[in-house]
């Protein structure tokens, strides 16, 4: 079987050093009180993504689309990812898989269009079919006879490529790169963190007319600064959103100047913030929905909002949880996916339909309010006018910790052309 790998073109050619000079990265690097942010072009240009595409992006597990994509065995979904082409199949064990979408004799998309229901996936050009889990099951007509029995599939070695995938939380995960790390080690403080919980409990809710509540947002930003805003950001709260403002609560701050929630700012990128449900009740309002239930049967005290680097994010609250992902597109634009969940005692009960969408509604409406921000971000980033930001000490220690991260990632680089 042939090796997978995420090849991005001209990236392969350039390194860091075309990219940042050294005093940039040492702004990067200094302590926070006098550090700089990554310059403006590394939000702009289409070299500097595709060298984090090759060296952040690609090297870390990626959320890339919820259960409800290939929701039955037999299910297959074709999407592109970071530009290229995978295929997310549902085996019939129920076990979520995904292959690099080409054939690997005639170059062609091995499926176009999403199915349901197969024992099988047949090629559209020269008709091979493969099995669920990647196998090539036949070649019609590769000797001239129509089944071509006596052909040895297995020295074609033309199986499907396999990319590592794994499922949690709904959500499907893939690693594009070429030293995948196992996904419990780069998710290791978000499981720890979210062990109390009974996730087994959370369902994606049902809308209008039965269908899951799965949002689509087109964001005409980079992906840096979309996943900086979500939880890492905790300042802006109270001048960008309205359910904020309306709060006692915020800013998060008291008259003593101690912050009202608890920082989540672990080095492997998992970053946010936990606060007591009362106050999140300030901010989300009163609804009819059951209670989120921790493992020992009580009900969820301790809301969190939080982001796993690099496009993952989750917040759980009292009767709630929403997961989101950004799936980039080039330096400035990407799609974010929103999906909110609730305790199966509500997710699909018709008769707190509308508790539900009150919900829905106050988590989308907050993303559409940072999403404005990020997209006026994205154009203030080609002024010349101010080349780097800098932090607050008080507020931005996660904002500073991802930057550091997403330099360690680039600088992965280095190290690898050396050896």
């Amino acid at each position: 079987m042939q090796e997978s790998r995420c090849d991005t073109g001209d990236s392969w050619m350039t390194t860091l050093k075309d990219l940042l000079t050294q005093d940039e990265r040492n702004a990067i690097r200094a302590p926070i009180e006098t550090a700089r942010t990554f310059p403006r072009h590394a939000f702009i240009d289409q070299g500097f993504y595709d060298f984090e595409v090759r060296w952040a992006l690609a090297e870390s597990w990626l959320a890339v689309a919820f259960r409800t994509s290939i929701p039955e065995p037999g299910d297959i979904e074709p999407m592109t990812i970071l530009g290229y082409p995978i295929l997310l199949v549902r085996d019939t064990d129920g076990t979520a898989r995904a292959f690099h979408n080409v054939c690997p004799y005639d170059g062609c998309e091995v499926a176009t269009s999403s199915k349901r229901g197969l024992k099988t996936i047949t090629g559209p050009y020269h008709g091979w079919t493969y099995g669920l889990d990647g196998t090539l099951l036949k070649a019609n007509y590769w000797d001239g006879t129509p089944d071509a029995a006596e052909v040895d599939l297995k020295a074609l070695d033309a199986d499907l490529i396999p990319i590592p995938c794994e499922e949690w939380m709904s959500t499907l995960f893939v690693h594009l790169g070429k030293h995948p790390v196992p996904f419990a080690g780069q998710y290791a403080a978000v499981l720890k963190h979210l062990e109390r919980i009974d996730l087994e409990r959370l369902e994606i809710g049902l809308g209008d007319n039965d269908q899951p509540m799965i949002n689509s947002l087109p964001i005409a930003s980079n992906w840096k600064t979309v996943y900086e805003n979500y939880s890492p950001n905790v300042y802006h709260e109270a001048f960008v959103h309205e359910m904020y403002r309306r709060s006692p609560h915020s800013p998060r701050v008291d008259e003593n100047r101690n912050k009202t929630y608890t920082e989540i700012n672990d080095p492997s990128g998992y970053l946010g913030l936990c606060y007591d449900n009362a106050i999140g009740s300030s901010f989300y309002g009163e609804t009819r929905l059951p209670p989120v239930q921790n493992k020992d049967g009580t009900p969820n005290r301790v809301n969190t909002i939080s982001n796993v680097y690099p496009n993952w994010v989750t917040t759980v609250l009292g009767n709630a949880a929403r997961i989101a992902f950004f799936l980039p597109e080039g330096p400035e634009t990407g799609t974010q996916r929103v999906a909110t969940f609730f305790d199966q005692d509500g997710a699909t009960d018709p008769t707190l339909l509308n508790d539900r969408k009150q919900s829905m509604g106050a988590g989308i409406k907050a993303r559409v309010e940072d999403n404005r921000i990020c997209e006026s971000i994205q154009r203030a980033r080609h002024s010349p006018a101010v080349e780097t930001q800098f932090y607050s000490a008080f507020w931005d220690a996660m904002h500073y910790t991802m930057n550091n991260l997403i330099l360690s990632n680039l600088e992965r680089s280095e190290v690898e052309n050396a050896g």
